[in-house]
């Protein structure tokens, strides 16, 4: 375990890759006069402005391993996990640095991390936050406002290295996090992120294929344009992006695809025949419904009180089993907001902030 007489220096954070995520982290943590942010990226063109904010580039990602920062947190493609990983690995100090990534995958990443020998300062990372557009350029450190972070551990994970990137999450980002499983992640992510992509470019598709695609463009509006936003991710980072969970993708595409063949062939039946199972399909998920509109009061009703109102500390035990204990906390709803006794003599201790309106849900 590291010497806590070195966290009492200057919080250090290694980034390799600067495109939309990493520049946005990196962008972020500049701002801090208790941060020091170090880059690399393959190509050097962001650099110069990088420096102009306060990001010390270096030539070579194994410089960055040379540095020993808190946490390397690897923001590259996944496609080149592999090699960067195989290029850092002689150089990472195991008892200083955790090793982090911002993958919408895990399980695959958490394989590539063990290839390397690197499996046992590794904490999986995953900033809930981006766009349509890529790189440096779209990168922003307004783009992690508010974000909810995933982290993924194993049986063998330990505490310190958790609270190494809580300490850049809630602590200098101001984010949120949960901890889970990388299987329970991988499942979510295709839930949330990866079918909702394909789903997306299946609507794109069809538009294409219709004769009227251009007056139904002119007449689109909001709802269109929510359910297409993503379509518009340069279409080789959706396909990477989603062949990477393609298993739990697949499942749940067919699970779209039972329902909206169920409503096609309701809306066949003439109205009054169909009208019991209209309603009941349109009825089905009333406790999403009435969670987002609850989210909405919550939301308002929160801003006016305290963390400590909204929250529940929690403490490290070394006795207990600590992973199943946060995951479950992140099944109430609850995050983590807030870090303390990490760099003391005393157990680290968690705020856990609450969203009572998932109770109901």
């Amino acid at each position: 375990m590291v010497d806590n007489a070195e966290f009492s220096q200057k919080f250090s954070v290694g980034i390799v890759g600067l495109g939309l995520i990493g520049g946005s982290i990196a962008k972020r943590l500049a701002k801090l006069p208790n941060c020091a942010v170090y880059a690399w990226n393959r190509h050097h063109n962001p650099y110069e402005e990088a420096e102009r904010l306060g990001i010390t580039c270096v030539e070579k990602v194994q410089d960055l391993a040379k540095l020993r920062p808190n946490v390397l947190i690897l923001c590259n493609a996944l496609f080149a996990m592999p090699s960067i990983l195989q290029e850092i690995a002689p150089y990472v100090d195991k008892s200083r640095t955790t090793i982090s990534d911002v993958g919408s995958v895990k399980t695959l990443v958490r394989e590539q991390v063990a290839a390397a020998g690197l499996q046992d300062c590794y904490v999986g990372a995953h900033p809930m936050a981006g766009s349509e557009f890529t790189g440096w350029g779209a990168s922003s450190a307004e783009l992690l406002e508010n974000a909810l972070w995933a982290l993924t551990v194993d049986s063998s994970t330990e505490f310190w290295r958790v609270c190494n990137i809580l300490q850049m999450i809630v602590s200098l980002c101001k984010n949120r996090a949960i901890v889970l499983d990388d299987e329970t992640h991988d499942k979510s992510a295709a839930l949330i992120s990866h079918m909702p992509h394909v789903v997306a470019t299946a609507l794109a598709n069809v538009l294409c294929e219709q004769s009227n695609r251009a007056i139904a463009l002119q007449l689109s509006a909001g709802s269109w344009r929510d359910m297409t936003r993503v379509a518009l991710t340069d279409p080789q980072r959706t396909r990477a992006m989603v062949s990477e969970n393609r298993h739990n993708t697949a499942k749940l595409l067919r699970s779209v695809i039972s329902e909206l063949t169920f409503a096609a062939d309701m809306l066949d039946q003439d109205a009054e025949v169909a009208d019991n199972s209209e309603q009941a399909f349109f009825a089905k998920a009333q406790s999403w419904r009435e969670y987002k509109y609850q989210q909405r009061n919550s939301s308002k009703t929160n801003a006016n009180q305290s963390d400590a109102e909204n929250g529940r500390l929690w403490k490290y035990d070394s006795r207990s089993n600590w992973q199943q204990e946060l995951l479950e906390s992140a099944r109430l709803g609850e995050s983590i907001i807030a870090l303390s006794g990490f760099n003391t003599n005393e157990s680290p201790q968690l705020l856990l902030r609450s969203d009572a309106s998932l109770s109901n849900l």
